[in-house]
């Protein structure tokens, strides 16, 4: 077959890109014509990005000024303001304005012109991105996984945010953040925990919880219960909060998770539930957190050595399914980078960099459990300091909150007949906050049961579980 005979593409062959002009005016002409019932719902599910046409773009900016300004946006008041800011000729002048809004007659399908809209945005970005994909496949140069995770970043900001803003005037939500301060001054008795609850009343009151898009590094030396404590803070965000949790655990399987959830909620011997001597009054404890556990989201992955592309990609596949409201990585200095470098701190730095920017793109606490240098040992004092974070300064660099888990115990080696007994004796431990972006350093004192594998409040007074 020669050229001659190739079939030829004419230039009307060009698709165009989806879009609905008439929705977008019915839209916009519902606006016009009822504001009060029509515009907060446009502003809560449209952004002028979702406009194909400029024009409706500027109009509908306008409108949405004027509502978060608590001021009338039907035709005279939008007029006035494109004129005022000299957009009227952007917006196609007062006739197109009038054309709007002659052509409807009723809001009654405000909702499905609205989704018509809403849908020809997401296409639209959906062949944007699959452009920016084809270019990524002649990069020759990345890694594949690089270029993979690229890709899956771009499909997934358009699945989870159908296209939301990631950017705003403070205008848009300035006041809605000053009614909910003011609420906090009208009423200081009030919960204040404005994140994830731990569990442990003096921790919440002293980070308000644990806060969506933040990095918190749990560290401590091995052996420390650095896991433990990370469980119990998902066991009962899980159990009591109702929040779906994701796991990555480098060093444990799953079920060695799942007993340790079950001890320590259970409170039950772990070396017991291992060995085979629990008690049957026991089994009772065990069934009934069982039946906690199975109503949870709780979603565990037990891969060895994984990647931080495969962490950011499985959470954000998790998020996709369950809905994420905390992730943890259990441990971090386990992680591959993924990357080429003889420097193992510019690897650390690099996946602390990755997950902070997961917790942001997820808009969810990720808790990155590390280990901590043997600089701890040479010292008099045992109690860790920022400087003890191995291998990285990027740690403390890129995490919002760090925690070190100091027990004195740990150098002091008590007898531990209670453990073997299965008594379930516990020890005092303190929750060191070294560093919070938003609050004060201090120390919580909790208490660490050994035998339950777990952390619990001091006292009754405080125990939530």
């Amino acid at each position: 077959m020669t050229g001659s005979d190739l079939p030829q593409r004419d230039s009307s062959d060009v698709r165009e890109l989806p879009k609905n002009i008439e929705a977008e005016q019915a839209v916009l002409g519902s606006a016009l014509l009822d504001p009060e019932r029509s515009v907060p719902i446009l502003v809560e599910r449209l952004t002028p990005e979702h406009f194909h046409v400029q024009r409706h773009r500027v109009i509908f900016r306008t409108i949405r000024e004027l509502f978060s300004r608590s001021e009338p946006s039907d035709i005279v008041s939008v007029a006035n303001r494109l004129e005022e800011r000299g957009d009227m000729e952007r917006a196609g002048g007062r006739l197109y304005l009038n054309e709007l809004l002659d052509r409807v007659t009723t809001t009654a399908s405000l909702e499905y012109y609205t989704d018509i809209v809403r849908k020809k945005a997401v296409l639209r970005g959906l062949i944007h991105a699959g452009g920016q994909i084809t270019e990524f496949g002649y990069d020759e140069v990345s890694e594949a996984d690089e270029v993979l995770d690229r890709a899956e970043s771009l499909i997934f900001e358009i699945t989870a945010s159908s296209l939301d803003r990631s950017y705003y005037l403070v205008d848009d939500f300035l006041y809605e953040h000053i009614d909910s301060l003011e609420e906090l001054h009208r009423d200081p008795d009030r919960q204040t925990i404005r994140g994830l609850s731990t569990g442990f009343r003096e921790l919440d009151e002293m980070t308000s919880g644990m806060q969506s898009s933040d990095l918190i590094i749990i560290a401590g030396r091995p052996g420390t219960g650095k896991t433990s404590f990370v469980l119990s803070l998902a066991r009962y965000a899980a159990i009591h909060e109702k929040a779906a949790i994701g796991i990555f655990s480098l060093e444990m399987t799953k079920e060695q998770l799942l007993e340790r959830l079950l001890c320590g909620e259970a409170k039950v011997s772990l070396h017991r539930l291992r060995g085979g001597y629990v008690p049957a009054p026991k089994w009772r404890d065990i069934a009934a957190a069982a039946g906690k556990l199975q109503k949870s989201t709780i979603v565990i992955d037990d891969t060895p050595g994984a990647s931080i592309l495969e962490i950011r990609a499985k959470a954000r596949r998790m998020a996709s399914q369950y809905g994420l409201d905390m992730l943890i990585v259990d441990y971090l200095q386990l992680v591959d980078a993924g990357v080429r470098t003889d420097i193992r701190e510019q690897e650390i730095a690099y996946i602390s960099r990755s997950l902070k920017k997961l917790a942001r793109e997820l808009s969810v606490p990720v808790l990155a459990v590390s280990q901590l240098s043997r600089a701890v040992e040479r010292r008099e004092s045992k109690r860790p300091l920022l400087s003890d974070l191995r291998e990285s300064g990027a740690l403390e660099q890129d995490a919002d909150v760090v925690m070190f888990i100091y027990r004195e115990d740990y150098y002091n080696r008590p007898e531990e007949k209670a453990h073997l007994s299965g008594q379930g004796a516990g020890s005092d431990a303190e929750v060191i906050i070294a560093k919070q972006r938003h609050g004060p350093p201090g120390t919580v004192m909790v208490s660490f049961n050994k035998a339950y594998a777990s952390f619990y409040p001091r006292t009754a007074e405080e125990a939530p579980f």
